[in-house]
């Protein structure tokens, strides 16, 4: 049982360091098309090749600058399937996107299809998007802070289905790189500056959102309670925060840290 433990142990820390990597590269990314780049890479990995993402409501579009209910962001989907979809007004009926935005956990195309009562347009449309090679689609249903709604769909161009194990995963992707990719949106609006945390003053300002005082944080990082200190004020500097809790909930709502 213990080296299973340990295996176990070793999992977790190999899933933080993935995400932490994925966070830094959003990050780093100076535009919305670099930030969906990362997160297409990332959905690879975890065995999806084409998504979309999609600003349901209203307030969500206006975040992201649309004003149709067209997809905002798309990667490898046929746009022969999105000039058809759109032109047959099937997004008043599919029923991934009339089911998605009111859960909180993802949608199975196919179990939806077997499990729903639907209609025969609706049929067609799941039949449709399987014909153009969007086999094995998920749904992830995303609500921001101001009541806006949006959904990621994902799918693979082959047959074998990915791992349902990496769904939580990729949840977790999906809300930071929505938040990475709204942000990025907005600043090329001219809404927001960049800002850039240092892998310290994340780490610093993370251990701070949960619970730890500099004392604790110097242990558990193995730097002096000063240093600690010095990182947390020039996070709170670039934050434009008077208080560190400032600075985390403003860490947190730009998707610079977990909580």
């Amino acid at each position: 049982m213990v080296p299973a433990a340990g295996c176990a142990g070793a999992n977790a820390t190999a899933a933080g360091a993935d995400l932490l990597d994925f966070i830094n590269r959003c990050s780093f990314a100076t535009s919305p098309e670099q930030i969906l780049e990362v997160f297409r890479e990332a959905a690879e990995k975890l065995g999806y090749d084409r998504l979309a993402l999609f600003p349901v409501t209203p307030q969500a579009r206006r975040t992201l600058g649309y004003s149709e209910p067209m997809p905002a962001a798309t990667a490898n989907v046929p746009e022969e399937w999105i000039h058809h979809y759109f032109a047959n007004s099937y997004e008043i009926v599919d029923p991934v996107l009339l089911r998605a935005p009111l859960l909180d956990g993802p949608v199975i195309w196919d179990e939806l299809a077997r499990e729903a009562p639907l209609t025969p347009k609706q049929r067609r449309v799941m039949a449709e998007s399987r014909d153009a090679g969007l086999l094995n689609g998920v749904t992830l249903p995303l609500h921001g802070s101001c009541g806006e709604t949006y959904i990621i769909s994902l799918a693979t161009d082959g047959p074998r289905p990915p791992d349902p194990a990496n769904l939580a995963k990729l949840q977790i992707l999906a809300i930071q790189f929505l938040a990475a990719y709204a942000r990025a949106c907005r600043r090329c609006a001219g809404e927001l500056p960049q800002i850039r945390l240092t892998d310290r003053e994340r780490e610093c300002l993370t251990w701070t959102a949960r619970g730890k005082s500099a004392w604790s944080i110097g242990k558990i990082i193995d730097v002096s309670e000063h240093t600690v200190n010095f990182h947390l004020k020039r996070g709170m500097a670039k934050l434009g925060a008077s208080n560190r809790m400032q600075a985390v909930v403003a860490a947190l709502r730009l998707g610079l840290i977990l909580p």
